[in-house]
């Protein structure tokens, strides 16, 4: 990583601020933090809780709070994983000065669930006040578009747009006199549980961290029970059982295609070739962990079984109607989608 780290310097003239990063926040109630992560055995994910602006003060006119998120993971049997995010939330859209120092809830997700196969979690996390103009506009509007094609779980389809990504928000940054970085955060964490966390605009040492909560109903950084007067951003590392995007995984989707119009032929042989090509692709997959491998690998299995019953060599008569529009996500992986 290193790349948020130039283009803070780029915004700001400067070397980036040492802010404060409290890397675990006891949990209200919300059901987030504490829930092992063990490798191969769950998903992470990463939400942006709450925040609150301060920088912006200096825009006349109104302001688009942008979120951008980079994160590097450890992927099976290649290299890290990398996947990048930038999202304008609907709250942050068209802010005025008047929203500055008000704390605004989003709880969007920001990266979706990835399998989790060990330490370290790489976590580049930032927060910029953009001012409304001409150009800017348009210009963040694109790469958020360009972020939502991409996807925020599926790695395979990130890789065309990571560079698309990057440029656009160097372009905005270019607009120093436009651009404000509000927080930002360049680290490599180890996860063993879920989590909430906080990065608050102050220096190191300047806030115990110890006199930090969240409030329950609106998900605001407290310190000593009251409103923490500073800019701030809340965010939590989610574990996840499911992966609610496995349908969209394009090699999946294509290896169940060809399984699909194997056995629409009516040809068992043809079927089991089929399937042994899906069962090679779903071995390096990298977006499933190994349970939920092994639970698809049965489905599909299944779907044999019932084209072609009791070993038979031809399909059953009804297999047409049943089979022709079948999809990978029609398989229900979780027994109750």
């Amino acid at each position: 990583m290193g790349w948020l780290k130039d283009l803070i310097t780029k915004i700001a003239g400067v070397a980036p601020t040492d802010w404060t990063l409290v890397e675990s926040l006891q949990d209200p109630g919300l059901g987030i933090a504490d829930k092992a992560v063990l490798p191969d055995q769950c998903y992470v994910e990463l939400y942006v809780e709450s925040l609150r602006l301060e920088k912006a003060r200096r825009f006349a006119t109104t302001f688009h709070g942008v979120v951008y998120c980079f994160a590097s993971l450890a992927r099976t049997g290649t290299n890290r994983a990398e996947l990048a995010s930038v999202t304008k939330p609907q709250k942050l859209a068209a802010m005025q000065a008047g929203d500055l120092g008000r704390v605004i809830t989003v709880s969007k997700r920001v990266m979706g669930a990835m399998p989790w196969r060990g330490d370290p979690l790489g976590l580049e996390l930032g927060l910029f006040a953009v001012k409304s103009g001409n150009l800017l506009t348009p210009l963040i509007e694109y790469v958020t578009k360009i972020s939502s094609k991409a996807g925020i779980s599926v790695v395979t389809q990130l890789d065309p747009f990571l560079p698309l990504i990057t440029e656009g928000l160097d372009m905005i940054a270019g607009q120093t006199a436009d651009t404000e970085i509000e927080l930002a955060i360049d680290t490599d964490m180890s996860l063993s549980e879920s989590r909430l966390c906080a990065l608050v605009a102050l220096p190191k040492g300047k806030i115990d961290s110890a006199k930090l909560s969240i409030d329950k109903a609106d998900r605001k950084l407290l310190q000593h029970g009251k409103p923490l007067n500073a800019a701030y951003c809340v965010f939590s590392i989610r574990h996840n059982d499911r992966n609610p995007d496995w349908g969209t995984i394009p090699a999946l989707q294509q290896a169940y295609a060809d399984f699909n119009r194997a056995i629409l032929s009516g040809k068992r042989k043809e079927a089991e070739e089929a399937l042994a090509g899906f069962n090679r692709q779903l071995i390096v997959c990298p977006d499933l962990i190994t349970p939920d491998k092994d639970r698809l690998k049965t489905k599909v299995r299944a779907d044999l079984h019932d084209a072609f019953p009791g070993g038979g060599q031809s399909a059953k008569e009804d297999v047409q109607k049943r089979f022709k529009e079948r999809v990978l996500s029609d398989l229900n992986l979780y027994n109750d989608e």
